[in-house]
């Protein structure tokens, strides 16, 4: 390998291992890790591992819902985790809002800005890694 590819090979290691060791306290004062899978698609019915028995389940607010400004969103929830699992983030249009160990439950968001929004849940490793049992919606905020 050449001088410039392993100069390359080793900037992205640093970035990726950087990225790696951000402390948690720091993710929750600027949550940017992006929301992936259905991000911003209206999903119906229950998300399940590939066992069929884990799931996410978005209770309240119902997808489409039309939401006040001036009024706290409050999302109302159930989940079960796969096997790995250890707990589920929030996201709002793909920025984390925050995380709950609790399985059921309601996770407040707090008001939103008029417009249309993404909200959410994506269950994590104990190591913040997403799995892939996910649910989302859309409200839109007047």
């Amino acid at each position: 390998m050449n001088t410039n590819g392993s100069h390359i090979l080793w900037i992205l290691a640093a970035a990726t291992l950087g990225s790696a060791m951000t402390p948690v306290a720091a993710a929750a004062e600027r949550p940017v890790q992006p929301a992936t899978n259905n991000m911003g698609k209206a999903v119906e019915g229950n998300d399940t591992t590939a066992s069929g028995e884990k799931y996410i389940k978005i209770l309240a607010p119902a997808n489409g819902t039309q939401l006040s400004a001036d009024t706290p969103v409050v999302l109302s929830y159930d989940a079960t985790l796969a096997p790995h699992g250890n707990h589920i983030h929030v996201y709002v249009d793909n920025r984390m809002a925050g995380l709950s160990h609790e399985l059921k439950g309601n996770f407040t968001i707090g008001t939103l800005a008029p417009g249309i929004h993404a909200i959410c849940i994506k269950e994590a490793t104990a190591a913040h890694v997403l799995i892939g049992v996910n649910r989302c919606i859309m409200v839109t905020v007047k």
